[in-house]
């Protein structure tokens, strides 16, 4: 085995038998992380009916795998944050409940790592599954390798169900922000990809080594308004690294800025938004104000 801990996070009965199909993924690989940790985001009265139904399931009692609820339910966010806490080994892993892993992923991404010990992180391609069909990956969310921050500003091209990351410096850049209940991925990742480069994983014999899937079910992507989030880590990095982002990232991170901020405020227009996100929305208005942002743009 190898000293990884993944991390599968989970939130309603409804997707157990995704949750079973992820955790079967992971087990098949041909090499194993030491433990798969699943972090469930349901409230105290709700879990003990999840447990009765993946009870039933022979993998709840393997070995590798443990259960535990998150506490605060506090998301996707605050659910891989304590599912780190809790994370034994070195490395880690993600995988969402709705995805799985090629049975060769951890194989190929260990030893691909091991062969350079410059990455802190690496993340692989994904085959695309919607209704169990194959759906072509749209080329503007095409993965990339290096440090790619002015595309990243434009979408999210890493998929947490591809990575292996090194545990300190993921503790190091600060986990996961709490304040977003979506678009948790795409902030993380500007933070990281402004320190360090991140490495793409070959695929095996052709095939991309995670397999993303949707259908009928609810996905955080899906999330409405989900550019209110994105639109508050703009800001953030603007705040805290724009002194040191170099004149394309600048401008890009500007261009950004102005656009999402035009899009919610659309949005906004059209309808009411809720309580949460319409402070999120306060904020970064007060933000952009204080700061003098759009005037800069």
């Amino acid at each position: 085995m190898l000293p990884v801990s993944a991390i599968i996070i989970d939130h309603t009965r409804e997707r157990i038998p995704l949750l079973i199909g992820a955790i079967e993924s992971i087990l098949n690989n041909t090499v194993l992380p030491s433990e798969i940790l699943v972090v469930v985001d349901l409230s105290q009265e709700d879990y003990p009916l999840y447990l009765e139904d993946i009870k039933k399931f022979p993998l709840f009692n393997h070995p590798l795998v443990r259960f535990y609820r998150n506490e605060h339910a506090k998301g996707p966010a605050g659910a891989r944050n304590y599912a780190i806490k809790l994370a034994q080994y070195e490395w880690l892993a993600f995988l969402d409940s709705d995805d799985l892993w090629h049975k060769e992923k951890l194989f190929y991404q260990w030893n691909f790592m091991q062969k350079r010990p410059f990455l802190k992180a690496s993340h692989t391609r994904e085959l695309w599954l919607k209704n169990q069909q194959v759906v072509q990956t749209p080329k503007r969310l095409e993965s990339g390798t290096g440090k790619f921050l002015i595309e990243a500003f434009r979408h999210c091209l890493i998929s947490m169900s591809s990575i292996l990351i090194k545990k300190q410096v993921f503790i190091e850049i600060g986990g996961f922000d709490e304040k977003l209940l979506a678009a948790e991925d795409y902030d993380f990742w500007l933070r990281y990809l402004i320190q360090y480069p991140i490495g793409l994983v070959p695929n095996i014999n052709n095939q991309p080594p995670t397999i993303k899937r949707s259908g009928g079910w609810f996905q955080t992507s899906m999330t409405k308004n989900i550019d209110v989030y994105r639109m508050y880590s703009l800001v953030k990095i603007y705040k805290n690294f724009y002194n040191i982002l170099n004149t394309m990232e600048q401008k890009e991170l500007m261009f950004q800025i102005k656009n999402r901020f035009r899009i919610i405020n659309e949005q906004r227009k059209k309808y009411i938004f809720e309580p949460y996100i319409e402070n999120l929305y306060q904020e970064i208005t007060s933000d952009t104000e204080r700061l003098n942002l759009l005037n800069q743009i």
